[in-house]
């Protein structure tokens, strides 16, 4: 369920606050396309699934686009991490029932900082896509059917009001749950769309199936993810795989923030999907008409295909996200319509 977390060195750390944002760094395609200190740990992992390709097409296109409200149910958030500040809205805790999100665990900032850290702040990292509200749904430490289920249910009550279009849940395990399942499916038919993981069993799991992902096949609005190593198209050896699985993105090595105000490396499915969450953010952000089984097919059907799996020798059934050519698809979309 947890990804793991390794501390960056403090000289790293402490250039977010010396190191001068018109700094030149080298990189395959010359100048920086943003001024986050961080981005150098960033750079490899991002422009493999081609996420600078897509930030160009988004602030070229003469689409309008909207904030995203992305709701993360998880940990909670640490809400004065200066790279999150001003992509945080309130939230709602199940357990204490109020809007208390404080993280308890640190995996929810972390999942918060890959997926939308503030974007050419001159601080830290940068997420996938920072025009979002990230909206916490904490379950603090308590990851089980009936706070999980509360959680889904506190996303459908609130989709119209709060305009909920996307629910990450960084969890799995091998038994389904029918009270969480059922709100699953009350989600699915509300038009949410629910990035789940498969899970960091480095194994494969088409026969002793890991869930929710595995109800990907049944929900057309759920997409489960796999990790792959940060620029090689196969599989890192921390994920779960299987034929059900939907789609992968980068989960090693990823630069996220942390309860301290500082940053970490990340590993596992959890950071792959919230790179797959910011990547439907920049979708729904050009094109709010489209369904979650829209952005699904979309996501999908522009992967990169031939991904490998850990030893490199199976081609696997899903691809490598591709953030540019998905960003294209969305546009052509909204324009056809």
């Amino acid at each position: 369920m947890w990804q793991k977390l390794h501390k960056l060195s403090l000289s790293i750390t402490a250039s977010v606050a010396i190191r001068s944002a018109n700094e030149s760094l080298s990189y395959a395609g010359g100048v920086p396309p943003v001024n986050d200190p961080l981005y150098s740990k960033q750079a490899s992992y991002m422009e493999a699934i081609n996420v600078p390709s897509a930030w160009r097409r988004l602030t070229s296109t003469r689409v309008e686009r909207h904030r995203v409200t992305v709701g993360l149910v998880d940990s909670g958030v640490e809400k004065d991490h200066p790279d999150l500040v001003g992509n945080l809205v309130e939230g709602y805790n199940v357990v204490m029932r109020n809007s208390s999100t404080d993280d308890q665990t640190g995996h929810g900032t972390s999942m918060a900082g890959v997926l939308g850290a503030k974007i050419n702040n001159s601080v830290g990292s940068a997420g996938v896509m920072d025009f979002v509200n990230i909206m916490p749904i904490s379950v603090g430490i308590h990851f089980r059917e009936k706070t999980e289920s509360l959680a889904v249910d506190y996303a459908i009550r609130n989709t119209e009001g709060k305009d909920i279009k996307i629910l990450i849940m960084a969890f799995s395990g091998e038994k389904d749950k029918p009270l969480f399942v059922e709100k699953l499916r009350e989600a699915d038919k509300a038009g949410i769309l629910m990035i789940v993981t498969a899970g960091n069993t480095g194994s494969n799991t088409t026969i002793n199936k890991r869930f929710p992902c595995a109800l990907t096949t049944e929900l057309n609005g759920m997409l489960c993810v796999a990790a792959t190593e940060q620029v090689k198209m196969r599989l890192s050896e921390l994920s779960s795989f299987a034929n059900y699985v939907d789609i992968a993105a980068p989960g090693v090595g990823i630069v996220t923030t942390v309860r301290d105000k500082t940053y970490s490396e990340g590993e596992g499915t959890s950071s792959a999907a919230s790179i797959i969450a910011g990547v439907a953010a920049m979708l729904y952000s050009i094109a709010p008409g489209l369904s979650s089984r829209d952005v699904k097919n979309i996501l999908k059907d522009t992967a990169k295909k031939g991904l490998k799996d850990a030893t490199g020798k199976v081609t696997l059934p899903f691809g490598l996200v591709d953030a540019d050519a998905a960003v294209a698809k969305a546009i052509s979309y909204h324009l056809r319509y």
